[in-house]
């Protein structure tokens, strides 16, 4: 186990290979790489029901139905010091290097395709990961994004 500080899972490779890590090493070394946050959890004193701005569902790329999806927010308590939230959680994303993203390492791909051919083979990102946890009702569409703002899907 090792840490680096990196927007996200495809990072860390092309971070090891700036700190001169040979690419056929990083590539041949990793067996999964993980990137986490910590998001706030809604206080489960004061959660209300709640629609969010249209410009918030964009941002966020929610898959928002009204009348059939369901988000929350905190309005504040003394619970939660007025703050709406109460406790943290996490958000993670899971990279398992395949052949094709082997590949990738040794060439010197850029971040984003890395990420891209994850994606293509079922990797989670955080911003998606922290939508599940939206639509369970832990937390809320503007922690999600406050907290996985460089995470493009």
């Amino acid at each position: 186990f090792s840490t680096l500080h990196t927007n996200d899972s495809a990072g860390a490779m092309t971070r090891l290979i700036d700190m001169s890590v040979e690419p056929f090493l990083v590539a041949s070394s990793i067996i999964g790489i993980m990137a986490q946050r910590l998001i706030r959890v809604i206080c489960e004193e004061c959660k209300e029901e709640y629609q969010p701005a249209a410009a918030v569902i964009k941002r966020s790329k929610l898959l928002y139905q009204a009348g059939k999806t369901r988000v929350f927010q905190g309005k504040g308590c003394l619970k939660c010091n007025q703050t709406g939230y109460r406790g943290r959680t996490t958000i993670t994303e899971l990279l398992v290097p395949n052949e094709r993203i082997k590949e990738l390492i040794v060439e010197k791909s850029a971040t984003s395709v890395i990420k891209n051919e994850a994606m293509k083979q079922g990797m989670r990102t955080l911003r998606q990961d922290g939508l599940a946890k939206v639509l369970r009702g832990l937390t809320t569409l503007s922690e999600v994004i406050r907290v996985s703002a460089d995470d493009e899907i």
